[in-house]
């Protein structure tokens, strides 16, 4: 997930040690919690972890870092330490948290390497604006969504409109008209995150090739329509209490990809879908990168 900060001078750096056996429950709490101001540092030097936070104003801060202790209180004590960043080192330390990855001819990159990362003929690529922040599609769960979508699109199996379900950034939305799809429609229940969305989708010339709307799941009338591949990056919980309305929104013989699901999770998102009867067969598939799993099913129905 990306938030857009506006560069102001000086910035507030809050900074805390954390154990490692900790890394589970921060990286839960920022995957929840995304768009978000915090970041994990690892010193290769020590294998020391540190949980980084930047703000633009003290209350920000202060807020922030309350929401944090409240909710891991019972786990781990933060001891923070503060200080104040110029403009100028706040991008230096910014940029050092974005990099490319590809995979099978599909590159991620930020904006600010466009000039000097080369992009193989017949290859794909995708770029990310370097003002906005924390998360350039590096996270596991946006990996291996990408992933799913890359093969998918490469075997030519996927059909042709595309529903993001939390589009937060984007980049799924993004993704799927870089690789092909013609009727891209990405939403979300924040209006940040819409308005984030299409300045990356303009950021990648494609303003007008992917739709996003401000509209929440939940509310969701029936008759919203139905589409070829249906992606939603969020998380299990909120993957199961939607299993039904998620279905309803893909074609027959059309592709779902489920993520931000925890890797011991998986197989009670699985299972619920599975047993939804009335959308007949659910075929599953999954992948797992470090501590979380993402699903991709294919569902042969009456419609």
């Amino acid at each position: 997930m990306l938030i857009l900060i506006q560069l102001l001078s000086p910035l507030i750096k809050v900074t805390s040690s954390i154990p490692e056996s900790s890394l589970d429950y921060i990286d839960g709490y920022l995957f929840e919690h995304a768009p978000s101001p915090w970041i994990v540092e690892i010193d290769k030097l020590t294998d020391g972890m540190v949980l980084t936070g930047y703000f633009a104003s003290q209350s920000e801060m202060l807020n922030e870092t309350l929401l944090l202790k409240n909710e891991l209180k019972d786990i781990l004590v933060f001891n923070f330490s503060e200080e104040n960043l110029q403009d100028t080192d706040w991008k230096n330390s910014y940029k050092k948290h974005f990099k490319a990855w590809s995979y099978n001819r599909f590159h991620l990159v930020p904006l600010w390497l466009k000039d000097d990362y080369n992009i193989p003929a017949n290859n794909h690529a995708l770029f990310l604006d370097p003002g906005m922040a924390f998360g350039t599609g590096n996270h596991e769960s946006t990996r291996m969504c990408i992933e799913f979508m890359v093969d998918d699109a490469n075997s030519k199996i996927c059909g042709d409109s595309f529903v993001d379900l939390g589009c937060g950034s984007g980049i799924l939305s993004i993704a799927a008209s870089v690789l092909g799809f013609s009727n891209v429609l990405g939403f979300d229940n924040d209006e940040d995150a819409v308005r984030i969305s299409s300045e990356n989708a303009s950021v990648n010339n494609l303003r007008n090739d992917v739709q996003f709307q401000v509209i929440d799941l939940n509310k969701m009338i029936p008759s919203f329509g139905k589409f070829d591949y249906v992606t939603a990056n969020i998380q299990a919980d909120i993957l199961i209490s939607n299993a039904e309305k998620i279905l309803s929104l893909s074609k027959p013989n059309s592709i779902i990809i489920l993520s931000g699901i925890l890797a011991t999770e998986v197989e009670q998102v699985c299972d619920c879908f599975k047993n939804l009867k009335p959308y007949g067969d659910i075929q599953t598939k999954f992948k797992r990168m470090g501590d979380w799993a993402s699903v991709r099913i294919i569902k042969s129905d009456c419609g």
